[in-house]
């Protein structure tokens, strides 16, 4: 069974950046599920998914201001039907972020630049299941 979460526990972060490499690329498979009404301090009125979205798209701007080689957006879409398997509602939308390497990703989100827009994915996101893929075949 899954267990959706907004931020990582310690262990999580320590077996991350054991498992990837310094200088090899990570895809991070998001399945996110978003709030149905944000929750901003200022009590603002949108949907957890606009507020979501503020984030993304800030966050895209950080990772272009930064300039950092390789890091981009692979794929961002809103769940549609189920062709294999069940599922009611647990997931809203699912994203694929691609970093040069793990110690990047963590620079990045570690930023004094990232925490002024965390806000907003604080604000919209419920939970989300962030799974680091590497780039090796699936079949190697």
């Amino acid at each position: 069974m899954s267990e959706i979460a907004v931020e990582p526990l310690p262990e999580q972060v320590k077996a991350f950046l054991a498992k990837h490499p310094e200088g090899q690329p990570v895809y991070m498979l998001n399945l996110l599920k978003f709030k149905v009404q944000a929750t901003y301090h200022d009590g603002e009125n949108i949907s957890g998914a606009a507020a979501y979205a503020r984030y993304g798209e800030a966050f895209a701007k950080l990772v272009a201001s930064k300039n950092i080689d390789g890091a981009h957006s692979v794929f961002g879409g809103k769940i549609g039907a189920w062709l294999i398997g069940q599922g009611e509602g647990e997931w809203d939308a699912v994203a694929i972020f691609r970093y040069p390497d793990a110690k990047t990703m963590f620079e990045t989100v570690s930023s004094d630049d990232y925490r002024k827009i965390h806000k907003h994915r604080k604000a919209g996101l419920e939970g989300q299941l962030l799974i680091a893929c590497d780039s090796g075949g699936m079949f190697d």
